[in-house]
């Protein structure tokens, strides 16, 4: 298969009703809804082109149970990148987080070299808090683990596109420049198709062989910043980043 033909795998994983589907939805479609739907298994393909070079990347919204042991083994096994949800509301949430990095500890060899980003999610209800952030972090450092780490609201679309920051920051290595990832960004909701046919189609930007992925814990420490509350919503087409 050409470079220009393989796809790179960011798979969300987590409990049920965490949100996860709400994160994607929010990030893609710029929408969300109060009710919930049990997800079996749903992937958003997309491509992006960033400076020239064709970026095909699919997002798989795993179940959230253990019903398909098979299917979460599988998607363990052919990620080129996680994303570990749980809620702020939900002690065994985080709990959950803990054995699926466990899990991927253990199917994935080269795990070190994984891009991950485990996401607090319903920030908006801050009053039913049962993970404090500093536990959170307090866990992250003591087990090892050198990705990102941020929380959220989907509901309020707080920090939502930080996730996909931390994902790029990682597989671009600690020092080089994001901007690529920025642009992504402020296009994403508008064309996330839309592929200028003049560009090359080869990627070397965002590379599918997931050994070329790097992570750092400085990384921890930029998702857990607290962020500025915005003073206006954004229009539908209004998404840029800066």
């Amino acid at each position: 298969m050409a470079d220009s033909d393989q796809r790179n795998r960011v798979v969300f994983l987590g409990a049920g009703r965490v949100g996860k589907t709400a994160i994607l939805k929010r990030f893609l479609f710029n929408t969300f809804l109060d009710e919930y739907k049990e997800t079996v298994e749903d992937l958003y393909a997309r491509d992006y082109n960033i400076r020239g070079s064709l970026i095909k990347v699919d997002f798989l919204d795993t179940a959230g149970n253990l019903t398909f042991p098979a299917m979460r083994r599988l998607s363990i096994t052919t990620a080129h990148g996680f994303v570990l949800v749980y809620s702020i509301t939900q002690a065994e949430s985080f709990e959950e987080v803990k054995n699926l990095w466990a899990q991927i500890q253990e199917e994935r060899s080269s795990y070190q070299e994984l891009p991950c980003v485990i996401v607090g999610t319903m920030m908006d209800l801050e009053n039913g808090r049962q993970v404090e952030k500093f536990d959170a972090l307090n866990w992250i450092y003591s087990s090892g683990f050198s990705g990102g780490f941020v929380e959220v609201s989907a509901k309020e679309d707080e920090n939502i596109e930080d996730i996909f920051r931390l994902l790029l920051d990682q597989s671009r290595g600690e020092g080089r420049h994001v901007g690529p990832l920025s642009h992504t960004l402020s296009t994403r909701r508008r064309s996330a198709n839309s592929l200028d046919e003049s560009e090359p189609e080869k990627s070397e930007e965002w590379d599918s062989d997931a050994k070329n992925f790097n992570r750092s814990r400085s990384l921890v420490r930029r998702g857990s910043k607290p962020k500025v509350k915005r003073t206006h919503r954004r229009g539908k087409h209004d998404c840029r980043v800066s």
